[in-house]
């Protein structure tokens, strides 16, 4: 009786383990996917908004505010690359484009950055700085964007951090 209640115990005890060890891998794997889309952000200054690629590849970006249903389009920025938008340049694309359009700047506090890994696994990133997967979806028409042919697009500056992925 002793030897069939230890024999179960073990066994319990051995599945726990494996329980655990594929927990851990999972984790791991979870962690490796994760790795590129760490490596970008992006933050505001009380003048400015910076989005950064620390990955050595290129990475498809846009900036959008989903409460107003607009979107600025960055395409690719630079591997290793930063861009640095002046809030009145952003604001004034828009309001170029879209002059009816009512944007301030206490509405870029609830701006997102969505972008595509190098693997092409699309995530967004909140104004709080939480990274979460997204399900990529092209432009509804419904939506306003501008495409950001300006000069500080064109120009990016060297990113702090350049990570390998």
């Amino acid at each position: 009786m002793i030897t069939v209640i230890a024999a179960l115990g073990g066994l319990l005890l051995g599945i726990r383990a494996e329980q655990r060890a594929d927990k851990e891998e999972q984790r791991a794997i979870d962690a490796s996917r994760k790795a590129p889309a760490e490596q970008v952000d992006f933050y505001r200054t009380p003048s400015t908004v910076v989005v950064v690629n620390g990955n050595p590849h290129p990475v498809r970006m846009r900036l959008f505010l989903p409460e107003k249903h607009l979107w600025w389009e960055l395409y690719s920025v630079a591997p290793c690359k930063q861009i640095a938008i002046p809030n009145g340049s952003l604001l004034g694309s828009m309001r170029d484009r879209f002059p009816s359009v009512q944007l301030t700047d206490g509405d870029l506090s609830s701006l997102w950055l969505e972008f595509m890994d190098p693997k092409g696994r699309s995530w967004v990133r909140g104004s709080g700085g939480a990274l979460a997967p997204s399900t990529p979806e092209p432009t509804p028409s419904g939506l306003r964007m501008v495409d950001l042919g300006e000069p500080w697009n064109k120009a990016p500056q060297d990113s702090p951090m350049c990570g390998i992925s």
